[in-house]
């Protein structure tokens, strides 16, 4: 039966691209465990959540959160970043939450506490969840998202300052632009010079830096509202330098 799986992935590699496309999908295959659809009890909410298990992952091993953007999915947002390669490459377990109704809750948060926000609240629980199956190195808990998930990264940094170890948001701004970036971790702000978020981003990374956080921003020439996966080993390369909270 693993054999006659195996075949079908290939094949299926070998009809929907090229023999290089084909050969990064089969190294995957060999090097991680991905679970497309797993679900967790938050309060009274069902929520879902996709995550890839390198085969081998050091102990403990460092977790990231990839966030999706509006509209979007844990699974299409596997596709267009190519994080899961990254993940099997560098040996993190990564995890995709999936949003309620396609977006997380970024609007009117000046209004309401943090702590209350359903979205927190699930990143919470599926961190305790996935700490109880996993040897996750709890200074090394990183975030990313991608849009509507940047913002929400974003404000989760704010809301969990101590748990998040770094943080990289692509093409989304910060939610609460007048808030103190004091003891928020370190962040890198990576987004199109064509992308309609670039210059809220842009003076996002001027207001972090005078707060005194660490802060990386990245102007993509050319680009517009979409993932720089040939930016992906930079990201990692940034999250990997930090660990929480010894070094803040």
């Amino acid at each position: 039966m693993v054999g006659r799986r195996k075949l079908v992935v290939w094949t299926a590699c070998l009809l929907g691209g090229c023999l290089a496309g084909a050969i990064a999908c089969w190294e995957l295959w060999y090097s991680s465990n991905v679970l497309p659809d797993e679900q967790i009890a938050v309060g009274k909410a069902t929520r879902s959540y996709r995550f890839v298990i390198p085969r081998r992952l050091p102990k403990p091993t460092p977790v990231v959160f990839a966030f999706h953007g509006v509209g979007d999915s844990p699974e299409n947002m596997a596709r267009y970043t190519k994080l899961d390669r990254l993940a099997a490459r560098e040996g993190f377990l990564l995890v995709y939450p999936a949003a309620r109704k396609g977006m997380w809750a970024t609007m009117e948060v000046d209004e309401r506490p943090l702590d209350a926000n359903p979205d927190i609240q699930f990143f919470d629980e599926l961190l305790e969840h996935l700490s109880k199956q996993f040897d996750i190195d709890s200074s090394r808990v990183y975030v990313v998202g991608m849009s509507n998930g940047a913002s929400f990264v974003q404000l989760l940094t704010a809301a969990r300052p101590d748990m998040i170890a770094a943080a990289a948001a692509h093409s989304g701004p910060d939610p609460r632009e007048d808030r103190s970036s004091v003891g928020r971790p370190p962040i890198m702000l990576i987004v199109g010079d064509e992308d309609f978020a670039h210059f809220a981003m842009q003076s996002d990374a001027k207001r972090y830096r005078a707060g005194g956080r660490i802060v990386e921003f990245i102007s993509i020439p050319g680009l517009g509202h979409a993932w720089s996966a040939k930016h992906n080993a930079q990201i990692w390369r940034f999250l990997s330098r930090y660990s929480a909270p010894a070094e803040r």
